[in-house]
């Protein structure tokens, strides 16, 4: 644990605009001026339909070389909202965030090199879970670029390596530049801003009955977002709920837990107009998980709740629930079960359960194929003519398992690592949430609204419990879909440079 001593040489900045949330900077130094006016002179001579833009784009980076953390935030709110700019020559598309990223690394390593040394990760001794954190990211890394030697398409193997490579940076630039609570609470309070606006994007495609005909249900039109899919848009809201929801019980300065609430019900709505299935179980075994380790008041609902939600889906075995309504319910059930898909005839009730399932096993006979390292990173799609099931050629990108998929494309090998990786971070988690001498208790959590604010262990465990709630979530709807799509990855990245937790602000 960090104290405010050792951020000495940084200026702390606090009150965002009332949010409580606090940027830290330092002085730009002579580095940070010269590359700022060689910018400016640069979209001075630019023509006008691309200088505007620019101008957005240097007030960005002004803001990045003054204070690096502006562009955690930027990254957060781009994961949804940037727009994907296809490279038809490299056979993949990329968004702003990508090029973001990079820029982040360049600003944080040339304003170490020119201005002063480079802000320290806090990955190390003193924090070993963030060790192996770092070391099982590094390990995967390593495993698809070797097997990214066998990989029938070049570009989609790149594009699939670089999604990791993104995570990683994001990892190693939040664990340098988060700190502090209010450091904390600036990377949350923009995460929770993204997630609220696409779950208000959902609500008016739901309402407005906006988007294609195969996303209509029984006469409602299934929120998506920008992402072009419902599965992939409610496990991104999956990924930021348990964090609303966590950091909404307790007490902050300024509007923050307002902030947090929002976020709870907009992401909410949005998961729950998805009409996804897989965001539904994982949401509802991530706030169970929640609910056991928060503290022995929640554990009381676990049980009366599981019981309400078998009754729900006993309505909807009996038929006492609208029919679009429970054909989701109930079909969540045929999400488990295993069978040939070239023995069952596609109907509009199984369809996606048995295209799923061909898509399962198309990826189980290329690990069959290659078992140590995979068809290659990203090369489901390239190889998928090849082991297709008839009826089902058409490649879907992945194999509806993300489990299975990293075996198919990296083997035993990727798998294991990514299993470890998964692994430590549960851990790192957990042991975050044993920080506090004991669960945060109804009378701490009093103390803490008299003062309006919670206290660093408060406020790490309750961080903590959001996290696991997170992660819970991404590892139950990776079984049925892949959640690493969109810039999810450097999301993912960002949240677990949360996992060492954070120091008071003294």
């Amino acid at each position: 644990m960090l104290s405010t001593s050792q951020l000495a040489p940084r200026q702390w900045k606090p009150g965002l605009m009332g949010l409580g949330l606090g940027i830290r900077h330092s002085e730009p130094g002579v580095g940070s001026a010269a590359l700022g006016l060689t910018l400016a002179l640069l979209i001075g001579a630019a023509p006008l339909d691309l200088a505007l833009p620019a101008i957005g784009g240097l007030a960005l980076v002004i803001g990045m070389l003054i204070a690096p953390p502006i562009g955690l935030y930027a990254l957060l709110v781009g994961v949804p909202f940037s727009p994907s700019l296809g490279i038809a020559e490299a056979g993949f598309s990329l968004s702003a965030v990508e090029p973001l990223a990079l820029l982040l690394l360049l600003i944080w390593l040339a304003r170490g090199v020119v201005d002063r040394p480079v802000e320290r990760p806090s990955v190390d001794s003193a924090n070993p879970a963030r060790t192996r954190v770092l070391t099982a990211l590094f390990a995967l890394l390593c495993v698809l670029l070797i097997a990214s030697g066998g990989a029938t398409s070049l570009p989609l193997a790149i594009k699939e390596s670089l999604k990791w490579v993104l995570l990683f940076l994001a990892f190693v630039l939040t664990s340098a530049y988060v700190r502090t609570e209010a450091d904390a609470r600036g990377v949350l309070a923009a995460l929770f801003c993204a997630g609220a606006g696409q779950g208000l994007v959902g609500l008016v495609q739901f309402v407005g009955g906006f988007g294609p005909p195969t996303f209509a249900v029984g006469g409602f039109m299934r929120a998506h977002g920008n992402f072009g899919q419902p599965n992939p848009f409610a496990g991104y809201l999956g990924t930021i709920l348990p964090l609303a929801l966590a950091l909404a019980a307790i007490p902050h300065p300024g509007r923050f837990r307002t902030i947090a609430r929002v976020a709870l019900v907009a992401t909410g709505l949005g998961i729950i107009l998805s009409l996804s299935r897989g965001a539904w179980l994982g949401l509802l075994i991530a706030l169970a998980v929640m609910a056991l380790v928060w503290s022995a008041r929640t554990r009381r609902f676990v049980a009366p709740t599981a019981t309400v939600l078998v009754l729900v889906g006993l309505l909807g075995i009996l038929g006492a629930l609208p029919l679009a309504l429970a054909t989701r319910v109930t079909s969540v059930v045929d999400n488990f079960g295993i069978f040939d898909a070239r023995l069952v005839p596609p109907t509009s009730e199984n369809f996606a359960v048995v295209e799923r399932m061909a898509h399962w096993q198309a990826g189980w006979e290329m690990f069959l194929d290659h078992p140590w390292l995979g068809v290659g990173p990203g090369n489901y799609p390239a190889v998928y003519e090849r082991y297709a099931i008839a009826g089902w050629r058409e490649p879907l990108g992945h194999a509806h398992n993300y489990y299975l998929n990293m075996a198919a494309e990296t083997g035993l090998v990727g798998l294991t690592t990514f299993l470890l990786f998964l692994y430590f971070a549960f851990r790192a988690i957990l042991r975050l949430v044993r920080t506090g001498d004991r669960p945060v208790s109804l009378k701490a959590l009093q103390a803490s609204d008299r003062d309006r604010t919670a206290s660093p262990t408060v406020f790490n465990r309750a961080l903590a419990v959001g996290l696991l709630g997170t992660f819970v979530v991404f590892c139950t709807h990776n079984l049925f879909d892949n959640l690493l799509v969109h810039g999810v990855s450097i999301q993912i990245g960002v949240l677990l440079g949360l996992v060492g937790g954070v120091a008071s602000d003294g």
